[in-house]
């Protein structure tokens, strides 16, 4: 991290990675595994896990495009592709 305490950019780059990663491996694996009608507290904990890797890929997705300074462009390019399919 550099001397002003500030992420900067490589350092944003590399925790949305890690972020996407885990994201990733945690929505296979909840979405492979069988549904536990009898475990309620199974089911909780997984999905309380998918939300916890949900939000930390969004949180560090937002700091890297707000660092870049490029939210509303990519906003902007996101929303033309989904809605041009």
């Amino acid at each position: 991290m550099p001397k002003s305490g500030v992420p900067d950019s490589e350092q944003l780059e590399l925790e949305l990675i890690d972020s996407a990663v885990r994201y990733v491996v945690i929505a296979d694996w909840f979405e492979s595994r069988p549904a536990s009608r009898g475990d309620r507290h199974r089911e909780r904990q997984a999905m309380e896990a998918f939300n916890r890797v949900e939000a930390e890929l969004r949180a560090a997705g937002g700091r890297l495009l707000r660092r870049l300074k490029c939210r509303q462009l990519a906003l902007e390019r996101a929303l033309e592709e989904l809605v041009g399919e």
